[in-house]
């Protein structure tokens, strides 16, 4: 029994010694698995792959220019403009792709301005349909006469319903404009106006509504009419 039970812990023993021998991984194949040292490229190999990624980004430059143009002819600046954007991503310090995309812009602004009356005496009027980060432009010309009625007490004219009262922040008989998601006559409820005077230009801060009103009083009587050029807004049919 004594006999029997060594020598299956013996055999046992070595099967397993065995198992781990043959587990083991001799010399080669361990340098076989080894991670090979990473290739030093010499300089002209440099040269030369820097040399084809100069060839690749002017060749994207010259098609590029080509497809700008071609939109351009093709009465879509808007088109040419994505395209010049995304060029100026590659070279932002590059002056002339900023020069040409501040006059890309300009075009499209211009192809897309309307004329519109604003009425001194009336309330919140609604010009169009503006998306953010837009580019919003309105030009004002013309003149108006009035009177008003004022009610004022020690902090001076009310300001705080900006559908009926003055609006403190901009001055007084001034043109101003708000972007609302619906008519803000109905609730008196607005967001922020904002000063346009005779011209304002900058990207529109929310998508929604246009409205324009001279900073007055409800109470007033005028004469005359402003004349408001549009860009950057949908107008309303």
């Amino acid at each position: 029994m004594c006999r029997s039970s060594w020598f299956e812990v013996s055999s046992t023993a070595a099967i397993v010694a065995a198992v781990a021998v043959a587990c083991m991984p001799t010399t080669a194949s361990a340098q076989a698995t080894a991670k090979p040292k990473p290739r030093t490229a010499s300089a002209t190999e440099l040269k030369r792959l820097d040399s084809k990624v100069e060839d690749l980004r002017e060749s994207f430059l010259r098609d590029t220019t080509t497809l700008i143009k071609g939109y351009e002819d093709a009465g879509q600046p808007e088109r040419a403009k994505v395209l010049l954007e995304a060029l100026g991503r590659l070279d932002p310090k590059n002056e002339a792709i900023r020069q040409k995309l501040a006059e890309l812009r300009k075009t499209i602004l211009d192809s897309r301005q309307f004329e519109f009356e604003i009425d001194p005496a009336k309330t919140w009027q609604p010009v169009g349909s503006v998306v953010k980060d837009e580019t919003l432009r309105i030009r004002v010309t013309g003149e108006y006469t009035g009177s008003l009625q004022l009610t004022a007490g020690p902090d001076g004219v009310p300001t705080a319903n900006p559908a009926e009262d003055v609006v403190g922040h901009v001055p007084l008989g001034a043109m101003m404009a708000v972007i609302a998601p619906g008519a803000p006559e109905k609730d008196g409820k607005l967001p922020r106006p904002f000063a346009v005077g005779k011209q304002y230009e900058k990207p529109a801060e929310q998508t929604g509504m246009l409205f324009l009103k001279v900073n007055l009083p409800s109470k007033r009587e005028c004469k005359g009419k402003l004349t408001v050029l549009v860009s950057g807004a949908t107008r309303l049919q």
